[in-house]
């Protein structure tokens, strides 16, 4: 497995992952079926991923070099929030639990501190066991709860609020 920056031609195999990772796990933002991203579309987006110092793509690729999993950092833009950036991660079912997850994490972690970030965040829905344990394993603390944030299959799900600061000693 190969953790790397996201790359120009990265395109089509996102697209296709995002519409998988839709259909096989309630945990992420859109339903089967309502994200309408085309791979036009994905190519339009990607430079801002590329070239940008505020926001990053990782992605995560199999010996077959199909795209398995993703994290995104995306920075504050104005300046009394610009130390934070707020990250989202997902992996595909057949390449969980195998560490791909924290390898991403790291890298963003990495990415984050040679770019003077002080804080990263997250949102995580309460009933999703593997993704909270993965978080407070790479140093997130719970800092809070949304209640009702979401309508999953039907029933109201709780939000979780969770952070990582970096470098706290040294940047008061």
């Amino acid at each position: 497995m190969i953790i790397r920056k996201v790359a120009l031609d990265d395109a089509e195999r996102l697209v296709a992952l995002f519409h998988l990772l839709d259909t096989e796990t309630d945990f992420m933002l859109f339903e089967p079926g309502e994200r309408q991203l085309t791979i036009e579309q994905q190519r339009e987006q990607l430079p801002e991923w590329v070239d940008s110092n505020q926001q990053t793509m990782f992605v995560a690729e199999n010996e077959a070099g199909e795209v398995i999993g993703f994290i995104v950092g995306v920075g504050g833009k104005m300046n009394r929030i610009r130390h934070s950036l707020y990250c989202a991660i997902c992996i595909q079912k057949s390449a969980q639990g195998k560490g791909v997850g924290r390898q991403l994490m790291a890298s963003l972690e990495t990415w984050a501190c040679h770019h003077a970030f002080h804080r990263i965040e997250l949102t995580v829905m309460a009933h999703n066991a593997p993704a909270r344990h993965l978080y407070k394993a790479a140093g997130f603390d719970e800092e809070g709860i949304k209640r009702d944030a979401m309508r999953v299959n039907g029933k109201y799900v709780d939000e979780i609020y969770m952070a990582k600061l970096l470098n706290a000693s040294s940047q008061q």
